[in-house]
């Protein structure tokens, strides 16, 4: 009679994988928000106040109540000069998640060598400090800017995307009501009497980044599904788009509308017709490109505003000579704009606007900092998010899969007329690159486990439609 070896028995059962509830296949990216058996709920709990606080860092609500806070944004973005209270505030939030990071060390990791081309981006910025016209404000802003990259790379690793969107949206809605239960008590801290002729500014620097917030806000809530309390959605929506239209922001209102519009296209994408919708896209913006360039006067007038987009193509046309001059690397990260070499002070009388900080168009800013190099490095890290997020509507069969390539369509057209696409500290960039970090994320877990030879699908195991065809 044959005998029995246990030992044999017990070695077939270590190899066979035993799945117990959703399969936790995943090879760099996140795990569930639920994942916590020994930490308990405190660190979860840590980890959520965190990146409301950095949220609402990034959109300028912490220093919002200060009487120069415009200044202090400005200054915080491209000028050589030091905010203290800005500084400690970013310097204690990135203490605050480094503390939390240590915990995820190995998976954050993971997720940096996934999204390796947006911190090589950021690593570029310190780079330029070499050939920089101011080395030490390039180094200072580049080393800034990496350390708010890496930053996001830990959010975007520690939530997946729906996750995130619904902190998002706890955090705009938290902003909405600061907002007017401030406009009860003193009105002059949301309302800008000054500059805009009363257009609201809420508890950001000024109208146009309000009006950005806003329009971002209510994309995510024509998007998201309230899980309890579902009417506060509709409610929400009708403030944030109220907020939108008193920011009187130009631009936040057309690239809001625009994004939307495109949200039935996008939804097209789950079918078969990928190259109908392609098609659709390029027809409508080459039109757009056609209307503006043709009837300028009456469009812009419909919107109030002058043809020059409030001198803004006036100054575009005299930065062009001066981006010619040094095409190819630039003047150096966040450095052009801080010194008073000739080309600024000829840009300044040309113009006659003293003191402009920005070039209010993203690209712009971005060729004079980093040239050509860093435009072509850009343009890689959107489309591989882009591509990224086509992938993603595909998997999501609900609506939030449509989020991260609205917020993508709006990140880049609002960067058309206003300069936030590299710039440390702020909220377009912040949201984008997490958005980034978490796409890159979902894409390795679906994609890698058919791509790894001998690989056998397990039971429960979910692999895209896309890499099934």
């Amino acid at each position: 009679m044959a005998q029995f070896d246990a030992s044999r028995i017990q070695a077939s059962c270590r190899s066979t994988p035993v799945l117990s509830g959703p399969p936790q296949y995943s090879y760099i990216g996140y795990v569930s928000a639920n994942d916590y058996s020994s930490t308990g709920k405190i660190l979860p709990l840590l980890e959520r106040l965190f990146v409301v606080l950095l949220l609402l860092s990034s959109m300028n609500v912490i220093t919002a109540l200060t009487p120069s806070s415009k200044e202090q944004s400005e200054v915080r973005a491209y000028s050589a000069d030091v905010d203290t209270s800005t500084v400690l505030i970013e310097a204690g939030l990135y203490v605050y998640g480094g503390l939390l990071a240590l915990s995820r060390w190995r998976r954050i990791l993971g997720a940096a060598r996934a999204v390796w081309p947006l911190l090589a981006l950021a690593a570029l910025a310190c780079v330029s400090a070499i050939w920089s016209i101011q080395p030490t404000v390039s180094l200072r802003r580049g080393m800034s800017l990496l350390a708010a990259t890496m930053i996001a790379v830990y959010v975007g690793e520690r939530y997946s995307i729906k996750e995130f969107a619904r902190l998002l949206t706890q955090t705009l809605c938290l902003m909405m009501v600061s907002v007017l239960v401030l406009y009860l008590i003193a009105p002059g801290y949301v309302i800008d009497q000054s500059a805009y002729g009363g257009a609201w500014k809420g508890l950001s620097a000024y109208k146009n980044t309000f009006g950005e917030h806003m329009a971002v806000g209510f994309l995510l809530l024509v998007l998201i599904r309230f899980r309890h309390f579902r009417w506060a959605r509709y409610a929400f929506l009708l403030i944030a788009a109220g907020l939108l239209l008193l920011s009187r922001s130009a631009t936040a209102a057309v690239c809001g509308v625009s994004s939307l519009a495109a949200i039935p296209l996008w939804r097209l994408l789950r079918g078969r017709n990928r190259v109908l919708v392609y098609l659709l896209v390029s027809l409508i913006f080459f039109v757009g490109i056609y209307c503006i360039l043709a009837f300028p006067e009456p469009l812009f007038q419909i919107l109030g505003r002058d043809a020059t987009l409030t001198g803004r193509t006036d100054l575009w046309t005299m930065l062009l000579p001066v981006i010619a001059s040094r095409p190819i690397l630039g003047y150096g990260y966040a450095a052009f704009w801080t010194s008073l070499n000739p080309e600024v002070l000829s840009v300044w009388m040309g113009t006659g606007r003293h003191q402009i900080p920005v070039a209010d168009n993203g690209y712009i800013d971005l060729w004079l900092s980093l040239g050509a190099l860093g435009i072509c490095a850009f343009v890689y890290v959107f489309a591989r998010s882009f591509r990224y997020a086509i992938d993603y509507i595909r998997s999501d069969a609900g609506s939030i899969g449509l989020w991260p390539i609205t917020y993508l369509c709006i990140f880049a057209a609002d960067n058309m007329c206003e300069s936030a696409l590299l710039t440390r500290g702020t909220f377009p960039f912040l949201v984008f690159a997490i958005l980034t970090t978490s796409l890159s994320i979902n894409h390795k877990r679906v994609v890698t486990p058919a791509r790894i030879p001998g690989h056998q699908r397990l039971a429960g195991e979910w692999i895209s439609p896309a890499i099934s065809r």
